[in-house]
Parts: C-alpha cells; sequence; structure tokens
C-alpha cells in the first residue's frame, strides 16, 4: 500500500460518517490526526510536517464544511513547526491532536450548560438533525422530563431519528415530523435551537432544512438559538463551502433518466438568529464578528481553502 492509499485509508471513516454533527466528527478527526502523527512512516522532521499536511488536507476534503477540522488541522501542523526532530515532532503532532479532543469535549459541554440556561422555561422545543451539543443541551436540568421536543427528520439520511430516539429512551416527549411540516409546527414552539457546522462570512452553515426552519420560526415570532463553541467560527475571508455534492440514490434509489440534487448543508443568514450559544454566553451578530476578527489561521491554510 503506497502512501496516497494509506491516508485514504485514514480518513475514509470521516468521508462516510453522514450522520454525525460536526461535533462527534471532529473527534474521529482528531484520532486520524493522532494516528497519522505515529504511524506515518517517515525518516525526518521535515517529512513528517509534509506527511501531516497532506492527511490534514484529506481530513479537510472528506467533511469540508466543519470549522472544528480546520481549528484541528491547524494546532497539529503548528505543534510540528515548533518542535526540532522528528520524535519531538511525532509527539507534538500526537498531543496537540489529543489536546484539541479533549478541550472540544469540555467546550461542547459548556456550550450545552450554557444552552440549558437559554432553554430553562421553554416547554416545547424545535430541532433539526442530531447534533450532540443539542441532545445533551436538551437532556440536562430537572425541567428536561416535562419538556416537548419536535425533531424534524433532516433528509436525506433522516439523522434526526437518531436524536428522537436518544431523547425518548430518556423519558423525554418526543414529536418527529417530516422536514417539510416546518411552518405547520414551528409556530407551536416556544423555541428553536440547532447545532452549526461553521460560522463565517455567508452565516451559519448546518444540514440542509435548517434555513426554512429559521424562517418559519421568524414568522412565528420563535426565538432561534445556534449551539456553537468557539472553534465552530471562522476567520473573515476563510470559504464556506456548502457546494458538496453527495450521491443522488441517497434521495432516490431507482430514479428514472432525472438529475437528483443532494446534498447535505446550506447557509443560515445570522440576521434570522436570535443568538449564537457559546461557553462564554449568547453572542449577537456584532459579538460574532468580534471574536472571528481575532481568529488566526496559516497563510498556507488559507491558500488551500481559497483554491479547493
Amino acid at each position: 500500500m503506497d502512501s496516497e492509499e494509506r491516508l485514504q485509508a485514514l480518513v475514509a471513516p470521516l468521508r462516510s460518517d453522514v450522520l454525525s454533527g460536526a461535533a462527534t466528527v471532529a473527534k474521529v478527526a482528531a484520532e486520524v490526526m493522532r494516528r497519522a502523527a505515529i504511524r506515518l512512516p517517515v525518516r525526518s522532521i521535515e517529512e513528517l510536517r509534509w506527511g501531516l499536511a497532506e492527511t490534514g488536507r484529506k481530513v479537510l476534503e472528506a467533511q469540508p464544511v466543519m470549522a472544528p477540522l480546520v481549528l484541528l488541522v491547524r494546532s497539529v501542523l503548528a505543534a510540528t513547526e515548533a518542535a526540532e526532530g522528528l520524535e519531538a515532532g511525532r509527539h507534538a503532532a500526537a498531543s496537540a491532536a489529543e489536546a484539541f479532543r479533549s478541550e472540544l469535549e469540555a467546550r461542547s459541554r459548556a456550550v450545552s450548560e450554557r444552552a440549558a440556561e437559554v432553554l430553562a422555561g421553554r416547554r416545547t422545543v424545535a430541532t433539526l438533525s442530531s447534533s450532540s451539543t443539542v441532545r445533551a443541551a436538551l437532556l440536562r436540568g430537572d425541567e428536561a422530563r416535562s419538556r416537548i421536543v419536535v425533531c424534524f427528520e433532516s433528509r436525506p439520511m433522516q439523522e434526526g431519528r437518531t436524536l428522537a430516539s436518544a431523547l425518548a429512551e430518556a423519558g423525554i416527549q418526543v414529536t418527529f415530523a417530516v422536514d417539510a411540516a416546518v411552518y405547520r409546527l414551528v409556530p407551536t414552539c416556544d423555541v428553536v435551537v440547532i447545532g452549526c457546522d461553521s460560522i463565517g462570512d455567508r452565516g451559519v452553515v448546518n444540514k440542509i432544512g435548517s434555513a426554512a426552519l429559521a424562517q418559519a420560526a421568524a414568522r412565528a415570532d420563535v426565538p432561534v438559538y445556534v449551539l456553537a463553541d468557539e472553534s465552530k467560527m471562522l476567520p473573515r475571508g476563510f470559504p464556506q463551502r456548502v457546494d458538496d455534492d453527495r450521491p443522488g440514490d441517497e434521495v432516490w434509489s431507482a430514479q428514472p433518466r432525472v438529475r437528483v440534487w443532494n446534498r447535505y448543508f446550506e447557509v443560515v443568514p445570522l440576521e434570522d438568529v436570535t443568538g449564537v450559544v457559546t461557553g462564554a454566553g449568547v453572542l449577537g451578530a456584532a459579538d460574532v464578528e468580534r471574536v472571528r476578527a481575532r481568529v488566526e489561521f496559516p497563510e498556507a491554510l488559507r491558500r488551500w481553502a481559497e483554491g479547493r
């Protein structure tokens, strides 16, 4: 097996995961980078840096919309740049990947705790897809068992079923509905809460159906909160890609001679969002932009993103 085949095999689980949210995928990606740091068959620190850069590119290509993966790759590459010698580089890169994973878990926990405060007193909650952070927030606190959650299916892979099942098993009353029912059901809810894959110049990127959900909420005067730690926030000018075409047979397995349009993600404008819930608090659009202005990325990583 040559180096290209090794890299493809290493990142294959990332591309094939079509059900998990950004936080869960980022943990898998961190393990991919950690393993690469330890196992890449290289003989010098220069070869290790090149190999990890190639691995990082494959990771980002596997899930091109998920901002935490960009931060992960940046952290690992920065660690190898500061290391002297091959073994020191391997250790530094593996440690950076593990630290990212641990920090991501702590950030997700902090966001879910803050979100539980936002949800306090709101009995009926609408959501879409299957965000692990949203799930943790909905399960947290004494009010969880008295809450009603409206879960939309999230076509085409229907990962909303995963969230609905987890909540129902925890004793929460769940209504499960098709995505097209948002305009009918959202007016019956007190709040909408969704996860996100990135926040950038275009707005909030999340699973397709999120924009209609937010628009239905706006028409019904229902607040919309996005749960996102700061790893989801891209620097200004960093491109947000949502044109990641997926197999048509996921939508229609025996389609006749028609073109099936199948993409997983779309943009929700920040003006359609009431607030972004982070571990530090609830941010408005201006606050989000101030946070994004502080985010820095290596120029090489930015050039890759712009050219992909």
